[in-house]
């Protein structure tokens, strides 16, 4: 099974629905309060070209070097130092945006779930480890 191929395709179907990255942050938000805060007076014009640019550096990860250095970039700034993401928000993030897909996949099903997982798994280990890093990095400054 090409997981590549059949996350490309789903997520090219995705973007075609007109609301696909605001069903996404509604799905976010929607998890826990502190989500919705952590965008209050946020551009979400700009936001959702970061979050494009995001799904794709995640996606990458598992092949480009650059991709990883990019990934741990963006983890700093959801780290501590940034806007205070815990590393078990990562999987609260993905499940959401696979609820999104979910509903704007008219060709969802368990296969394209597990490509999205697939192709996501090195970019959000990524992400959790630098942030988890941080915060124990964090922790162990203040003692």
């Amino acid at each position: 099974m090409d997981f590549h191929q059949i996350f490309n395709d789903s997520y090219q179907r995705c973007q075609r629905h007109p609301q696909f990255f605001q069903i996404f942050y509604r799905n976010f938000w929607q998890q826990e309060e502190r989500f919705q805060k952590m965008f209050e007076n946020v551009d979400m014009t700009r936001q959702i070209k970061m979050l494009k640019l995001s799904i794709l550096m995640i996606m990458l990860a598992s092949t480009s070097e650059e991709a990883k250095d990019n990934i741990r970039r963006y983890a700093r700034r959801h780290g501590p130092d940034g806007i205070g993401a815990q590393p078990e928000d990562f999987d609260i993030w993905i499940d959401s945006l696979l609820k999104a897909v979910k509903e704007c996949d008219t060709h969802y099903n368990s296969d394209i779930d597990k490509a999205w997982r697939t192709c996501f798994k090195t970019g959000m280990e990524i992400m959790k480890q630098e942030t988890q890093l941080a915060h124990t990095g964090k922790i162990t400054q203040q003692h």
